[in-house]
């Protein structure tokens, strides 16, 4: 049974789809596309990026212009955040504060009922038409009611009723949730061709040179990451990972941000601490050297004096990800525990436990063999411009039969020239990179054709989610 998701939950949904409260980094860029797919260029939900959809009006030829500076007037991202870099990019950056979501009810359903202040229950004259979900207005009933069960002619409601009433006319319907963006306009220099309409993307810094052009990227298999200390138990779909910390002598004053420590060796950022005085959660922010000692910098300031001995738990799962394979190093003698094609299925960070798609076939101990390696492929593609958390669309090339195109984020970038994914890639050989598209729509009365310096295209942007 799918859960239902109220109008409540949906409209946080969609605020966090559009970065209204800018809960994550990037916001959202509108794009138009130029390319006629399914007939008339009207947007599906199987659609994706590639060479003959959604693709950009960079010249007046209506055909791909990947990999070639806009002639067309189209414009170049202009950040409107101080921590954001999207000049590579071309359409129009949103500012996510600028989205007004909220929902709209719609009654679909009228009748009478009765209720008791207080009660959780109403009785209806008909329950025709009323399905849970709902929402209920209307006499004494509490304000954003909805209805969570149905029993004959009794409804039970996520909030009590406001007072009590009988014989009272009740609505009954179903809420959209809907994110408006004020009008957006696009003014062309010289000749763009048809313009079909609009998508939206999340925000990334890929440079025009790579963005789109076929083949350019290359997938090919990484360095394995290598654990040891691993444990795990036959049968089982799971992997527990060995737990590494750091135990140096702290100290360090109340209410500070900071604690001293007589050796700094292997302490990085994000670590989790504990000891005396440290305050419950705390992570490393930075390490400063210094004489006598050094000085490693808190995310919360110290509950009390610090002393004794202080903890730093190395996140042992921090290079790990999704669909990660994974191979075991099994002692001579023993048989492999981990099965072929075993996959990350899910990680838990602070148990430093590692979920698999496949049953152990052994034990994995010292006595088997406690060490087990984590592989993926990793993408090649010169200045690619993406850093961790970007999400794009990666297509695979004709020869690359393991790699699924599919939507990506970006999960490590060891270089300006390479990058991993989440979830992890497997196999080798081409690939095409695209941005993402979140959402899509056709104009109304389009293709517009853009044929002289001066010519404008306005977009009033409205996502819904109903």
């Amino acid at each position: 049974m799918a859960l239902l998701v109220h109008d409540k939950g949906e409209l946080q949904s969609l605020r966090y789809l559009v970065n209204s409260d800018h809960s994550v980094p990037r916001n959202l860029v509108l794009k138009l596309y130029t390319s006629a797919h399914n007939t008339d260029g009207s947007p599906a939900e199987g659609d994706v990026p590639s060479q003959t959809a959604y693709y950009e009006p960079y010249d007046d030829s209506g055909a791909v212009g990947y990999g070639s500076t806009p002639s067309t007037g189209y414009p170049s991202v202009v950040n409107n955040r101080n921590d954001q870099d999207y000049t590579n990019q071309f359409g129009i950056l949103l500012d996510g504060t600028r989205w007004n979501a909220r929902t709209i009810t719609t009654a679909i359903k009228s009748t009478t009922g009765s209720g008791t202040s207080g009660e959780y229950t109403i009785t209806v004259s008909s329950v025709t038409g009323i399905a849970v979900g709902h929402y209920v207005s209307g006499g004494g009933v509490g304000s954003n009611a909805t209805v969570c069960a149905i029993n004959g002619t009794t409804l039970v409601l996520s909030v009590p009723n406001g007072s009590t009433f009988s014989g009272q006319a009740l609505d009954f319907g179903v809420g959209t949730t809907t994110a408006s963006y004020p009008e957006q306009t696009f003014t062309f220099t010289g000749a763009a061709n048809n313009i079909y309409g609009y998508y939206l993307t999340r925000a990334n810094n890929m440079p025009i040179t790579v963005q789109g052009v076929e083949h350019a990227a290359a997938v090919a298999a990484d360095a394995g990451i290598a654990k040891t200390g691993a444990t795990g138990t036959i049968g089982q779909y799971q992997i527990t990972l060995f737990e590494k910390k750091y135990t140096p002598t702290v100290s360090g004053s109340i209410n500070l941000f900071q604690v001293e420590v007589d050796n700094s060796t292997g302490i990085t950022t994000n670590q989790r601490v504990t000891g005396t005085g440290i305050a419950a959660g705390a992570r490393v922010v930075g390490v400063q050297t210094g004489s006598p000692n050094d000085i490693v910098l808190l995310d919360k300031p110290n509950t009390g004096t610090v002393s004794g001995t202080g903890v730093f738990f190395v996140n042992t799962t921090e290079n790990v990800t999704l669909g990660m394979g994974i191979t075991h190093t099994n002692v001579g003698g023993e048989a492999n525990a981990i099965p072929a094609d075993t996959t990350v299925t899910g990680i838990d960070e602070l148990n430093r436990v590692i979920y698999i798609n496949n049953a152990l076939a052994n034990n994995i101990q010292a006595a088997t063999g406690d060490g087990i390696t984590f592989n993926a492929s990793k993408v090649t593609m010169a200045s690619h411009g993406l850093v961790e958390g970007d999400v794009i669309y990666i297509g695979a090339g004709t020869a690359n039969t393991v790699t699924e195109s599919n939507t990506y984020t970006i999960f490590d970038v060891p270089d300006a020239n390479t990058f991993t994914t989440s979830p992890a890639l497997a196999g080798v050989g081409s690939a095409t990179l695209y941005s993402s598209i979140f959402f899509a729509e056709k104009f109304t009365n389009g293709p517009y054709n853009i044929q002289n310096n001066g010519d404008q295209i306005k977009v009033t942007l409205n996502v819904s989610l109903d």
